[in-house]
């Protein structure tokens, strides 16, 4: 990161007393372990540091050290102390914009992330497209200021470096995530420990989740990909399991030889559906900025607001809620380590938002 970028954030870093930390409103292993690693070095450094979701945390983050920080109360916007805000890995900003103004005085926003389609809406943005994870950016900003790294920090760090990139197996790992993982392990991260709550241990019901998204799988010629859905009855009728479609995308896109795309759609309990796109060379960020998402080139993703999944004709068709037609409606970027939503029967306009 240019160092000029650096030395802003050190010197609000520095000034600050009370410092507000925000997740993504897409919680996954990379705005959770950036956050919260960031969260054990400020506190190492004697700041006051709150950690806000905008939603609860899915139990299998409970390995991540630190994460009884994290909040859900918006109250803490209010607080009068607060006199710094730092985000780290949310490409959009767009759920903090109603937060913000609630704060009793305006503060500088710290914006980290690595999204490409990222608009830089910070007050000071340390924005690397080209980094394999947020973590990693925030790795690199910690370890240029030279601030204390305690082996809780370095597991946090090593977690999002770690999930963002599929354990190093995803395109987009660099040789700077290779060596930050090493650096990490020196501080104290353990590997391990990670695969295992990450990889390896997988609950009956997810894995029944992926076993119905498998056996859904069928090649979508309109977007020429490999495509299946997940509704919001299937989870629930599975209990509604913490689940990553994410996941299941990477893993498609790593051992299916025969299929170049992926797209997983979803369900959303707020009466959308989000779309997962995934490929090993096709520029699937820019499919999905025709509906009005984004992420990087191999990994991009979209939300679809007020609309539906339905069967027919054999194929997954996305609609809207209140109407019996292929959905045009509006949507917002989606991390390229989030789920989405491009399940499709029937052509969609090419300007549609989904």
């Amino acid at each position: 990161m240019p160092s000029v970028v650096a030395q802003k954030v050190m010197n609000e870093i520095r000034r600050a007393e009370h410092i507000l930390l925000l997740t993504d409103e897409r919680l996954d292993g990379d705005t959770l372990g950036s956050t919260l690693g960031l969260a054990h070095v400020l506190r190492d450094l004697g700041k006051t540091v709150s950690v806000f979701s905008p939603r609860a945390v899915p139990a299998h983050f409970g390995f991540i050290p630190g994460i009884e920080l994290v909040q859900t109360d918006a109250a803490i916007f209010a607080h009068p102390a607060v006199d710094l805000a730092i985000i780290c890995d949310c490409s959009d900003g767009l759920y903090i914009q109603s937060l913000l103004p609630t704060m009793p005085r305006a503060v500088p926003l710290v914006m980290f992330d690595h999204h490409a389609t990222n608009p830089s809406y910070g007050t000071i943005n340390v924005l690397e497209p080209g980094a394999a994870s947020t973590a990693d950016v925030v790795w690199r900003f910690v370890k240029a200021a030279r601030y204390p790294v305690s082996p809780h920090a370095a597991q946090c760090f090593l977690t999002g470096i770690c999930t963002d990139t599929s354990l190093f197996s995803t395109s987009n790992t660099t040789v700077d995530a290779l060596h930050a993982a090493v650096d990490l392990t020196k501080r104290g991260a353990k590997l391990p420990e990670i695969v295992r709550h990450t990889v390896a241990s997988r609950p009956i019901p997810m894995l029944h989740v992926w076993g119905l998204l498998f056996e859904r799988l069928h090649h979508n010629t309109e977007f020429d990909a490999l495509t299946t859905a997940l509704t919001l009855k299937d989870w629930e009728a599975f209990g509604k399991p913490d689940i990553e479609t994410s996941n299941i995308s990477n893993f498609l896109n790593e051992t299916l030889d025969h299929a170049d795309t992926i797209l997983i759609l979803r369900e959303t309990e707020d009466g959308g559906v989000k779309g997962s796109l995934r490929s090993r060379g096709r520029d699937v960020a820019a499919l999905a900025e025709k509906y009005g998402g984004g992420g990087h080139k191999l990994a991009a993703g979209f939300k679809v607001d007020n609309a539906h999944l339905e069967f027919s004709d054999g194929q997954w068709r996305l609609l809207r809620s209140s109407q019996s037609e292929v959905l045009s409606s509006s949507s917002h970027v989606i991390n390229e380590n989030d789920d989405i939503n491009f399940l499709h029967a029937s052509p969609l306009a090419p300007n549609a938002s989904a």
